[in-house]
């Protein structure tokens, strides 16, 4: 005669599992004596089911979790008599029709057993394990055994172990009773282990049964909910640790565990975002602070320990599992076929003739600016060398005076950042890092296109391809001869930035390394960041499904283009913002129909230059558009061919066009008087790879058909280069090497001892136009052009009285300007080298200033000619604001936070999760 066995079967919102559950309880080889049903607050059918399922009784109580509402169900049966059992069962657990027949016979013949457990297997997958048995680190992390393994009996020896699964547990009645049930903190996970562990430590034994078994449509953290995400699972599981922590530590380490919740919790933190778990922060720190507070419930929990327990902790030390057993079944993978990804075949960079395509780069680069090869800086055109040391250059990233006069206060540039970051990485002299990157630019780019497309397309040609298209593009060849840096590295970041963000969704890494380019491209071409917010909008729309990771990584964007904008704005001028970083330096609008052709005016007048010697009278608009067109075509063909995928590509391409046509007619900064545009480079940069992104997607719908328009596609990309090419050759370098001293000698020894000595420089225009500038130190640098600056509409009154006074030092009047220089830090005059048509203006003021006496002439330098004032009062630092570095701090934080989710994980494998699933069936 076997002893009563009374089921306990807990229901909570289970009517999709409970016809099988219930069906297999009716077709038990040995049933029990009673079946005791607890509905746990359902708002589904699961009360009906229990009711008519012919339960002794069914008892409602709200909604609890599996371990309480098992213990009103316990409270409802019989008295207990001796030798009683507790069949626990959920309704998501349908056990085999010889489950309960296989645990009494495991307990008839192991008297000590107080509870047993079967294999729990994976519903939707009923020969992989969900778990058999459960077990513990020293230091208290908890282990499902054998979890996704596939069982083909190599287990059926296990037999003792620490804990058992919560459903399909047999446990003898009057153990459950003294251990007090399950530990009501334990909600779901480790409530099982928990109760093994005590019953262990009161001296009876907590076994596994291989012949029965039980298969769980969930884990124990889905019983009362449908879903549960990865970071409410470390939420739970984080929770249960810390109680069982404190609950089983001796009184002494109690103490040291308490104190060590919040510093282990910061240290956890940095591991969640290291393995890209940035929404199982918040679940972390819950768990620690209900940890921190929850002193009665581990009270509790502590006096259930004292009250049953006989043996010594150190019984449990043969049960634990050591922590590289942990790891090495952490990285195993349970199911290869779920959580194995198949390897796509990807065209290597070299065999793919990457390698091929970046050396004719590299090529094109030197024979593009020969005369900075053996530069340690550069001058030209957009651009201007940075200063010569890191702390200078990193000084210009603060906020507050922007100019040599303080008539303009504010945040820096963000491009500031960006040219901080590249003089970072020849230390040694800043500007050799720009001069390098405007040698090896078509290099690089040709790297970066190439696995950018590699990730557009399976196509063993296609990114050698796209690789020369982005290299030898027009627009990155003549913003390197003009020295637009800025639109140089948005060109370089443009394709990663694209690739990465419409990816950004499929994880956190994924997005982690879309959000640096991203701001690499806003920063360094502002009149983008439309374009830019259309592709997050974009990128969202697409991972709809995880839209909050395409827009935290915008988040690096904002933080730097939002002091910008918000100045901006509130000056007036809010379409400043977009004005190009660096020198002013202009260029002729191109119409609409140059835009079209992705051609900045300057791309088509090199053509121009080119064809007056070859082809006199051929229209360079023809010819670009020949070059333009097999690109063209190609991406119509991936617009007709794919246009489910084509359509993002498609919306970018108009946006380029309209930047390109938009931009150059917003006339948002001055030089020497006269308005400059803003160049439409970028916008081309942005149609052109629009048109390979169309393109590669035309490509992968038959490879092989594409390999000759792809040759043509090549062949026209290196002919669009050529021109500018030779048009480097034809006409004076506009980027020239920057002489070792851009001011006189005296300034710089003066520069030595102050840093901040102001020098007034005179540059005659023409006969009547004089422009004045005051320079700082050893004269105006990169990191120092603010577009604030630039793009003010009018002087303020320290500007106009200056001028004036200039106007008076260079036309002989006898006027006292001392107390203006002296507050303005001003120890040195200079006059620069006559231009042509300025001869009589630079004569009449040399005049002047050799006849005053507060001056003393110097002579000829190499700048010009130089006087020094007799009397000068020293110069002063302007303090730097406090909300400076602040707003430094919080850029490099979303900037570090971005690098930190782009960085691999440090997760070595993936740990296998049993699923909800839509149903459970019974077994056959």
């Amino acid at each position: 005669m076997h002893p009563r066995v009374f089921a306990v079967l807990a229901a909570s919102d289970g009517a999709e599992y409970l016809p099988a559950t219930l069906d297999a309880i009716a077709a038990q080889r040995v049933a029990p004596d009673a079946l005791v049903a607890v509905d746990g607050g359902s708002k589904d059918a699961s009360r009906g089911l229990l009711e008519r399922s012919g339960a002794r009784s069914v008892v409602i109580a709200p909604r609890l979790p599996f371990g309480q509402l098992v213990a009103r169900g316990v409270a409802a049966l019989p008295p207990a008599e001796a030798g009683d059992w507790l069949w626990l069962l959920a309704h998501d657990a349908a056990p085999h029709p010889r489950a309960l027949q296989a645990l009494l016979s495991h307990v008839d013949v192991h008297e000590s057993v107080a509870l047993v457990g079967p294999k729990v297997m994976r519903a939707d997958s009923p020969d992989r394990f969900a778990e058999f048995g459960q077990s513990m680190t020293r230091f208290g992390r908890s282990l499902l055994l054998r979890e996704g393994e596939l069982d083909q009996g190599q287990r059926d020896d296990d037999s003792d172990t620490l804990g058992v699964a919560e459903t399909g547990m047999l446990v003898r009645r009057d153990v459950f009773d003294a251990l007090g049930g399950f530990d009501p903190v334990l909600r779901s996970i480790d409530a099982g282990l928990d109760l093994g562990v005590r019953a262990r430590l009161a001296g009876h034994r907590v076994a596994l049964e291989p012949r029965a078994r039980a298969r769980r449509a969930g884990g124990p953290e889905h019983f009362a909910a449908r879903a549960v995400s990865d970071a409410q699972r470390v939420g739970i599981a984080r929770r249960a640790q810390l109680h069982r922590r404190l609950a089983y530590a001796n009184p002494v380490a109690l103490v040291l565990h308490w104190l060590l919740l919040l510093p282990l919790a910061v240290l956890r933190t940095v591991g969640h975002l290291l393995a890209k778990r940035p929404a199982a922060v918040l679940a972390e720190w819950r768990a620690t602070l209900a940890a921190l507070v929850s002193i009665a419930p581990v009270a509790r929990a502590r006096r259930r320990i004292a009250r049953s327990r006989t043996e010594r902790w150190s019984a449990l030390r043969g049960l634990r599992v050591p922590w590289r057993a942990m790891r090495l079944q952490r990285r195993a993978v349970g199911d290869p076929a779920r959580m194995r990804a198949v390897p796509v075949e990807r065209v290597g960079f070299v065999e793919g003739a990457g390698l091929w395509v970046t050396a004719l780069a590299v090529v094109v680069g030197l024979v593009l600016s020969p005369q900075l090869i053996t530069a340690g800086a550069a001058t030209g055109g957009a651009l201007l060398p940075l200063p010569g040391s890191l702390g200078d250059l990193w000084a210009s990233v603060l906020g507050g005076q922007r100019d040599a006069l303080g008539a303009v206060h504010g945040a820096a540039d963000p491009f500031a950042l960006v040219l901080a970051v590249l003089g970072s990485l020849t230390p040694w002299g800043p500007s050799t890092a720009i001069v390098l990157l405007l040698l090896l630019a078509p290099a690089i780019a040709s790297v970066v296109g190439f696995f950018a497309a590699r990730r557009l397309t399976g196509s063993r040609w296609a990114p050698a391809v796209a690789a020369a298209v982005w290299a030898l593009s027009p627009t990155l060849l003549l913003a390197i001869t003009e020295g637009r840096l800025g639109a140089v590295v948005a060109h370089l970041a443009l394709p990663l930035a694209l690739v990465g963000m419409l990816r950004a969704h499929r994880s956190w890494r994924a997005a982690g390394a879309a959000a640096i380019p991203l701001a690499l491209v806003v920063a360094s071409a502002p009149v983008l960041v439309p374009a830019m917010a259309l592709l997050v909008v974009l990128a969202a729309s697409i991972g709809w499904r995880s839209p909050l990771r395409p827009l935290l990584a915008a988040l690096p964007a904002i933080a730097l283009m939002a002091p910008i904008v918000v100045e901006r704005w509130r000056a007036g001028v809010p379409l400043a913002a977009l004005a190009d970083p660096g020198v002013p330096f202009g260029s002729e609008p191109p119409t609409a129909l140059d835009a079209a052709l992705a051609a900045p005016d300057g791309t088509l007048a090199a053509l121009e230059t080119a064809l007056s010697a070859m082809a006199p009278g051929v229209a360079a608009g023809w010819i670009a558009l020949g070059l333009l067109a097999p690109l063209a075509l190609a991406a119509l063909a991936g617009v007709v061919l794919r246009p489910a995928r084509a359509w993002p590509a498609a919306l970018l391409l108009v946006a380029g066009y309209g930047t390109a046509v938009l931009a150059s007619r917003l006339a948002v900064a001055t030089l020497e008087g006269e308005s400059v545009a803003v160049w439409a480079g970028p916008g081309a940069s942005l149609m052109l790879f629009a048109l390979v992104v169309l393109a590669a997607l035309a490509v992968d719908v038959d490879d092989r058909i594409g390999a000759v328009p792809g040759g043509i596609v090549a062949l026209a990309a290196v002919a669009a280069a050529l021109p500018v090419v030779a048009t480097s050759f034809l006409a004076p370098a506009t980027v020239v090497p920057a002489p070792e001293r851009r001011m006189p000698a005296f300034v710089e020894a003066a520069a030595a001892e102050d840093p901040g000595v102001g020098t007034l420089v005179l540059r005659p225009l023409a006969e009547d136009v004089l422009r004045v500038e005051v320079e700082r130190g050893l004269g105006e640098t990169l990191d120092r052009a603010s577009t604030a600056r630039h793009a003010r509409e009018s002087p303020d009154a320290v500007e106009e009285e200056l001028a004036q006074a200039a106007v008076d030092l260079a036309s002989g009047a006898d006027v006292d300007v001392s107390a203006l220089l002296d507050r303005l830090g001003v120890r040195f005059v200079l006059v620069e080298q006559e231009r042509e048509g300025a001869a009589g203006l630079h004569d009449r003021a040399q005049r002047s200033l050799d006849a005053r006496g507060d001056l003393q002439a110097i002579g000829q330098t190499q700048a010009g000619l130089l006087w020094q004032r007799t009397a000068a009062a020293a110069s002063t630092t302007p303090p730097v604001p406090a909300w400076a570095g602040w707003l430094l701090a919080a850029q490099l934080a979303a900037i570090a936070g971005a690098i930190v989710a782009a960085l691999p994980s440090l997760r070595r494998g993936a740990r296998v999760r049993t699923k909800r699933l839509e149903g459970a069936e019974a077994w056959q």
